[in-house]
């Protein structure tokens, strides 16, 4: 099995298909394949990456770096494909606001994106909610080969609805139920550029850097942005939003598709997440860490603070665990 990844920076989540905007049923089911057989290869590579004690032990990491790649895109057996749906709620504001969430299928998330429509409906939200439940997002018809990088959906998601021409998009998972009217949220991204609950490095835990990344993605993620990336604030990303007609969130973009394009920058236990951390802490997208004390109220998990005393106290959303 390979696991020199690092030295030659290929991809190891990569698959083998053809670009295309639109897939048939034979094609999904070539995909899902070549996911399940990327399942199996990973597990050296992973194992060899893993060379000192992290707060995670190594099947943790595995189970998170492999999410892309054990995903259900289908469910032939119960004749379930993916689909994409557009719902347009209240009088839908200026046509240019929109909540995005996608899910694999037959999981415990697809199970509670059924919800977030509903809870968008009760607090009188006037905009636009995007939902793809399985296949992958595939925004430029260039995407679904990296299906199996760990979870880079969030922003091929957020690009699925400035196709349709929204322009201010937030990504909300699948736990979030709305529990406060929202649309000050887009208000913050015409003023911002984004949003996103942060906390300081090591707030959490003592060296969080070492303990979230493993090494070597560590050192070539401070390669490729030219810094260490010990101290940096992390992204949090259960509710993240860009806003997608500014030039520099259009930069950071671009940033963003050359790390999905190596693969290797998402090999941590917060894929995404300390990809955006790195890249959003470069001094060009540092200033979109400015607005923290605007959305301290973001969401908070339910086990924190229970869904009623959250909506008194002004939260936008609800956490709910799985």
């Amino acid at each position: 099995m390979k696991i020199n990844y690092f030295e030659t920076l290929e991809n190891p989540f990569i698959i083998d298909i053809e670009d295309k905007e639109e897939y048939t049923l034979e094609d999904y089911i070539d995909i899902q394949k070549k996911l399940e057989e990327k399942n199996v290869e990973l597990d050296p590579f992973i194992e060899s990456l893993y060379t000192y004690p992290m707060v995670y032990p190594i099947e943790e990491i595995k189970r998170r770096t492999k999410r892309g790649l054990v995903q259900k895109i289908i469910d032939v057996s119960n004749n379930i494909l993916p689909k994409k749906q557009l719902f347009k709620l209240g009088d839908g504001g200026d046509g240019k606001r929109c909540f995005v969430c996608c899910t694999q299928l037959a999981s415990d998330r697809y199970d509670a994106s059924q919800g977030i429509l509903q809870s968008l409906e009760e607090v009188g939200f006037n905009g636009n909610f995007l939902l793809l439940n399985g296949g992958f997002p595939n925004p430029s018809g260039k995407e679904m080969k990296y299906a199996g990088v760990p979870y880079s959906f969030k922003v091929f998601m957020m690009l699925e609805a400035k196709k349709l021409g929204f322009e201010k998009v937030i990504w909300i998972d699948a736990c979030c139920y709305a529990i406060n009217n929202v649309d000050r949220l887009f208000d913050v991204l015409d003023e911002d550029d984004a949003i996103f609950k942060s906390y300081h490095a090591n707030c959490f835990i003592h060296d969080s850097c070492k303990n979230y990344i493993l090494p070597k993605t560590i050192e070539l993620l401070s390669n490729l942005v030219g810094r260490e990336i010990y101290d940096d604030p992390n992204v949090n990303s259960i509710v993240f939003g860009l806003n997608l007609s500014s030039e520099k969130i259009q930069n950071f973009i671009n940033d963003y598709y050359e790390m999905v394009k190596l693969g290797l920058p998402f090999l941590s236990n917060f894929p995404e997440e300390m990809v955006f951390t790195t890249l959003l802490n470069k001094p060009e997208y540092k200033y979109v860490f400015n607005n923290c004390p605007k959305v301290y109220q973001l969401y908070v998990h339910e086990a924190h603070k229970n869904r009623e005393y959250a909506k008194q106290v002004g939260y936008y959303f609800s956490q709910r665990g799985y």
